[in-house]
């Protein structure tokens, strides 16, 4: 009896994701963030087309293939591109609906070597979490001092950085002047991208390098992604 309950659990698991996978790839209902991986070609109305930055971050991991952690990982996207390059994936989400997105896309593309949790990343998160290669940092770090003030945020790239061999970073910036939350960013000054170079050498990399420059869909204003590695 027990089999077959959790046979029948599995059947209608396995349903559920073919069913939001199918929503998702084919039905212009949502507008995403990032593109469907696998179906990149029918993701139309999306805020970040995201294959843009992948080229840039792609040479790189193609070096490393390691552990990549994909923190704020939205719907999988860089984290199914990572496992794809032959890294092992591990992407964080705290949104219920993104990450039930990430399990039936992993379900449906049979991609192996990738996991997701469904995780909130606070000080208590990065404390705990463990070490890995590399690290996606991808336009949270303005999020968090949203919520968490610039200082605790400080802390928590403090305590990443003592946790990967490199990170790609970028956030939010200062100059983004028709957002919302701009001036809670006023630390950076009028040159962002100065700041941030600055401010991952301070947290502990040796190697900071910004590697591009990328339209968001929200502001007219580019953000940098950086390239940062210890050496």
């Amino acid at each position: 009896m027990k089999r077959f309950i959790k046979r029948f659990y599995g059947i209608i698991i396995s349903l559920m994701y073919k069913g939001v996978y199918l929503v998702i790839s084919y039905l212009p209902i949502f507008k995403f963030y990032q593109p469907v991986f696998g179906k990149e070609e029918k993701s139309k109305a999306v805020t970040r087309a995201c294959l843009d930055r992948w080229e840039a971050i792609a040479p790189f991991l193609r070096e490393t293939k390691g552990s990549v952690l994909d923190i704020g990982c939205n719907i999988g996207y860089f984290s199914f591109m990572a496992s794809k390059g032959g890294c092992f994936s591990y992407g964080v989400e705290a949104n219920d609906f993104n990450i039930t997105c990430c399990h039936a896309i992993k379900a449906e593309t049979l991609v192996e070597n990738c996991v997701f949790m469904k995780e909130k990343v606070d000080m208590d998160f990065v404390r705990k979490m463990p070490s890995f290669d590399v690290i996606l940092n991808l336009s949270v770090f303005h999020h968090w001092v949203k919520v968490y003030g610039d200082q605790q945020s400080i802390e928590m790239m403090k305590i990443l950085a003592s946790k990967c061999r490199a990170m790609i970073f970028e956030t939010g910036q200062s100059n983004e002047t028709c957002t919302k939350w701009h001036q809670k960013l006023f630390f950076m000054g009028k040159y962002p991208d100065k700041w941030i170079q600055s401010f991952l050498y301070e947290v502990g990399f040796q190697d900071v390098k910004i590697i591009g420059t990328f339209p968001t869909g929200l502001t007219d204003v580019d953000r940098y992604l950086f390239l940062a590695r210890k050496t």
